[in-house]
């Protein structure tokens, strides 16, 4: 679950969070945009429900983040490490230390990219990939720029894997896409 700066509301509001037993988070950066409703979210959960949030993360300054937001300790877990999750280091803003995923659930293996400025961490990954969620850009030197990766795109498409574009941040870029202008489907 990505807990951007929108998404806690929109969590909140369309789903019932009390039904679940367990709630596992991965943050791949510390951008708003990745992590902005984290906190959010683990308070939530922790004072309304009295549940604990599982946090996957390899970013340093997680835990600082979660303090200065005013998340107590005992309200959440923060793990590196999964059976059936693995981190990819990619490289995206400067200061910030960036991964993506490879993950394996309803026996799927599903990698998304995270924010990042290439693709080739995530090669090795992809032999036996299902699902490809890659975050693209039209007018960014910190995101992957779709016209320079969209070759690539389409071999692994060949190769059975569905890949799904998202963070497109040009909206008619994004009908070009949705209207199949690129070829991607």
């Amino acid at each position: 679950m990505i807990v951007g700066f929108t998404v806690f509301g929109k969590l909140k509001n369309n789903f019932n969070l009390n039904k679940y037993e367990q709630i596992d988070v991965i943050i791949t950066h510390l951008h708003n945009d990745h992590a902005g409703t984290l906190s959010q979210l683990i308070l939530y959960m922790w004072f309304v429900f009295n549940k604990k949030i599982t946090v996957y993360s390899k970013c340093k300054n997680i835990k600082t983040f979660l303090d200065i937001t005013g998340t107590p300790e005992e309200s959440y877990e923060l793990k590196t490490y999964s059976d059936n999750l693995e981190f990819i280091k990619t490289e995206h803003a400067k200061d910030l230390d960036s991964y993506g995923f490879k993950l394996k659930v309803n026996n799927k293996n599903i990698v998304y990219t995270g924010d990042t400025i290439t693709l080739e961490p995530f090669f090795p990954y992809l032999k036996d990939c299902d699902e490809f969620y890659v975050d693209v850009s039209k007018n960014s030197n910190a995101h992957l720029n779709f016209e320079n990766a969209i070759q690539d795109l389409r071999k692994i498409k060949s190769n059975n894997t569905k890949v799904f574009l998202m963070h497109i941040d040009d909206k008619d870029y994004i009908k070009k896409i949705n209207n199949n202008e690129f070829f991607i489907d």
